[in-house]
């Protein structure tokens, strides 16, 4: 069964899924804002401590966390391309440039990008977001040592002038244009006042980690498919614990397959959508949707990091 088929069965199913309400929606910004602040005060208080393998431990995680939380930002960013965030289409728009605003992002030019990617998926020649990475090499086949490969990419910085950068383009508009210039100027400022906090718990949260988060996701999610023809070997689920998604996968993005099938359903209700998916044979025994979990390592290398059926909810 197609891709297309299995959309036209259950498109149905999966409308009117409920989105945000304006409130909700900013509530959810907010929280994925005070989560990274948190974060970095967490991390200049334990700078204050005696320096221990323990406290650069923690300094490390602090980090990592506040690079989870900005890929969340990230991942409402690509929510709201969709208009699937909030319920009013303008509250998308203005979520979306706000959110890519505290990225150093450009909304008007991730949607042009990302619409693409979903259009011509996998082709290099139309799809924007696959081009831009094309030398990193997602395509290859799958094989230990391309995983390494992968692995290694983000260790050596290969992939940082795809993926970390300023976009002061101005293309959202005069406001969110002076907001990210305001706050490269506060980050400046903030670092000559308090250089390793700023250091370590801005500038590489922002800059390293979180575009190290999002290629390594793109992996999870393409890397071995990029260039199949029907949607569903084209992109994969990784239905790792719930405590994991939370972290490295806030917003449900783990569900990288149901989402290029129905990318109209609400992140929150991506979970929903594949235990209704599964329920159907043909989607339930395709590799990229799900896996059963007594399978072993080298019989997963064709298709890593994917787990079981189940989800927990």
């Amino acid at each position: 069964m197609s891709g297309q088929l299995l959309r036209e069965r259950f498109m149905v199913r999966f409308v009117g899924m409920s989105k945000y309400t304006r409130t909700a929606a900013w509530l959810v910004v907010g929280g994925y804002l005070a989560q990274a602040l948190a974060g970095a005060v967490l991390g200049n208080y334990l700078l204050s401590l005696p320096l221990a393998w323990w406290s650069v431990l923690l300094m490390v995680l602090t980090a990592l966390f506040i690079g989870t939380r900005l890929r969340g930002l990230n991942n409402i960013v690509h929510e709201c391309t969709h208009s699937s965030f909030a319920e009013r289409r303008e509250d998308n728009v203005t979520i979306g440039r706000f959110c890519s605003a505290v990225l150093t992002g450009c909304f008007k030019q991730y949607k042009a990008d990302h619409l693409s990617h979903h259009a011509h998926l996998g082709d290099y020649a139309h799809d924007a977001e696959m081009a831009a990475i094309e030398k990193l090499r997602l395509h290859d086949p799958l094989t230990p040592r391309t995983i390494l490969r992968h692995i290694m990419t983000p260790l050596l910085g290969r992939h940082l002038k795809m993926y970390s950068g300023v976009n002061l383009s101005g293309e959202d508009g005069r406001l969110f244009f002076g907001m990210k210039v305001g706050l490269l100027v506060a980050i400046f400022a903030f670092a000559i006042v308090n250089p390793w906090t700023a250091l370590f718990f801005v500038i590489l949260p922002l800059f390293y980690i979180f575009p190290t988060l999002n290629f390594w996701t793109d992996c999870l999610d393409h890397a071995g498919l990029v260039g199949k023809e029907d949607e569903l070997e084209a992109s994969r689920n990784v239905l790792a614990p719930a405590p994991v998604r939370l972290l490295f996968f806030p917003r449900n993005d783990c569900f990288h397959l149901v989402h290029h099938l129905f990318p109209q359903v609400p992140a929150r209700h991506l979970h929903v959508a594949h235990e209704e998916l599964c329920k159907d044979p043909e989607y339930r025994s395709q590799p990229t949707a799900s896996y059963p979990t007594h399978k072993s390592l080298s019989e997963l290398l064709p298709v890593p990091f994917v787990s079981g059926k189940r989800v927990d909810t």
